[in-house]
């Protein structure tokens, strides 16, 4: 990253963190210090957007040229509820609010009617966001964040797209067929190419087929 012309470093984790760090394998652990002590020689980071995702989160530490944006799934003293197997709740809450009206503009928490207005993200509006969740009962526990020389109210994080992301496909009947059937697929629902296939064209190609041998 020092060689790189990189301004902003986003820096997100979700997963186990204890006394001996963050764990990247099986008996694998990453200390705050060696990625605080990374971050201060990058010289050409400007500012550093981080996300914790784990139990008894540690804050970053920047340099006096760099800026700190910083959101916890808790507190440094407590540790993040989860469901084996699932997406944890905190990092669940972070994806929707970036991607939320790219894919569609709907909750994906049963009843919760939130949104982000406004073509940017802004720390204040990303705060208020999770606050929204958490008194929803949605989170199951206190997020925390802090900033160091930022303004907080008015600092951007990201765009805040207001179209639909989407992959447009045709679908070709083989002969004696000639019909084409488009179809859209949303991008936030590709997570791999096989299930693209087998899930959600494959339905689609096959209700299609079987609607046209029952008109002939």
């Amino acid at each position: 990253m020092v060689k790189r012309d990189i301004h902003t470093l986003v820096f997100l984790y979700s997963g186990h963190h204890g006394k001996t760090g963050f764990q990247v394998g099986i008996n694998e652990y990453v200390s705050i210090q060696l990625i605080n002590d990374m971050i201060q020689k990058c010289t050409n980071i400007k500012r550093v957007i981080g996300f914790m995702d784990c139990c008894q989160p540690e804050e970053i530490k920047v340099n006096a040229e760099q800026k700190l944006i910083q959101f916890n799934a808790t507190s440094s003293a407590d540790e993040v509820i989860w469901k084996k197997g699932k997406q944890s709740y905190f990092t669940k809450v972070l994806v929707q609010a970036f991607t939320m009206k790219a894919s569609g503009g709907k909750c994906k928490f049963s009843g919760c009617e939130c949104c982000i207005d406004g073509d940017f993200i802004t720390i204040d509006k990303l705060k208020n966001y999770i606050e929204i969740h958490r008194q929803n009962g949605l989170l199951p526990h206190d997020p925390q964040w802090f900033v160091s020389k930022i303004d907080w109210v008015n600092e951007y994080l990201a765009y805040n797209y207001t179209y639909k992301v989407a992959f447009r496909f045709e679908i070709v009947l083989p002969n004696p067929f000639t019909t084409k059937q488009a179809h859209e697929v949303l991008a936030t629902t590709v997570v791999d190419y096989q299930g693209l296939i087998q899930k959600i064209l494959f339905p689609k190609f096959a209700s299609r087929y079987c609607v046209c041998l029952d008109f002939f």
